[in-house]
């Protein structure tokens, strides 16, 4: 008897915990913040990762500016055209190389052409309702469609690669949308901070999955603010007031959270937005430290 107790300790210290259907773990990488190169980094609000350049994206809210990181995450520079760029959240680029930037200050999404040295207004006058839209965040996809949220009347605006208005992608009246992102094969998934609820859409709009609900449990949300689908189709939503990210299948089955409330590197304090890059890295807006946070 004491043979065989012994020879399986010897199995359980020998195989791989994964082995046992232990969870993936998510592990703090660096910290992006405030330092002499950079200066004060105030106000947070939209982090971006392109792809084809391999440089990260982060809207400056405080200085009217968007600084560029490399793919090793060392800073590079800080575009700040004149007094054009006024308090920007939300951020994308397009492959060409056009910003396209969230500024809820005037009500509209500002698109800056770095090689022609232009900037300028999308054109909203032929979206319907144009006088009570409203912007919030924006997504786009691997065909540089654009997807803005349109937070006045509860929709998602679709223009296309030429920033001409397409169509109303999809309007939800029973819930009022806080983010947006779009994955690889082109699905739309929305978040609600006030009802505490995901949805996923297809390309057409047509709802193919919903899940989420407000509570103190584990698996339910206090106070969601954005989210982010990684390569395997895992769905992260970042929770302001439990301080962590929470973790989801693509059945919106709860598998696990990490991070919580804290100062230390790897923890969060009040964060409000999450990007993921096709790598895997995620990067978490982590407000009340004045930070970037960057897991893998």
């Amino acid at each position: 008897m004491l043979k065989k107790s012994l020879f399986v300790v010897l199995i359980i210290l020998i195989v791989p915990f994964n082995a046992f259907g232990k969870k993936d773990t998510v592990d703090i990488i660096t910290t992006l913040t405030s330092n002499e190169e950079i200066g004060f980094l105030g106000l947070i609000d939209g982090v971006f990762f392109d792809e084809n350049k391999q440089r990260l994206y982060v809207s400056d809210s405080s200085n009217n500016r968007i600084l560029s990181y490399d793919s090793e995450l060392k800073y590079l520079s800080a575009l700040q055209p004149g007094g054009d760029l006024k308090h920007p959240t939300s951020l994308v680029r397009t492959s060409d190389g056009r910003f396209l930037v969230v500024e809820p200050s005037r009500k509209g999404i500002l698109t800056i052409n770095i090689s022609q040295k232009s900037v300028k207004q999308v054109d909203f006058s032929k979206v319907p309702e144009a006088e009570t839209f409203y912007p919030g965040n924006i997504a786009i996809d691997s065909a540089d469609n654009v997807y803005i949220i349109d937070r006045a009347n509860s929709r998602v605006l679709l223009f296309n690669p030429n920033l001409q208005f397409e169509r109303e992608v999809l309007r939800d009246t029973k819930t009022r949308i806080s983010d947006i992102k779009v994955d690889n094969q082109g699905n739309i998934y929305t978040l609600s901070t006030i009802e505490g609820v995901v949805k996923k859409y297809d390309g057409s709009g047509r709802k193919i999955l919903e899940f989420g609900r407000r509570g103190q449990d584990k698996n339910e949300f206090n106070f969601p603010v954005s989210l982010a689908v990684d390569e395997k189709g895992l769905i992260y939503v970042v929770d302001q007031h439990k301080n962590k990210v929470l973790v989801f299948d693509k059945s919106g089955g709860f598998l696990f959270d990490f991070s919580g409330l804290g100062w230390r590197e790897g923890r969060l304090a009040y964060p409000s937005f999450i990007f993921i890059n096709n790598s895997g890295t995620i990067f978490i807006v982590d407000r009340d430290n004045s930070r970037i946070s960057v897991f893998r």
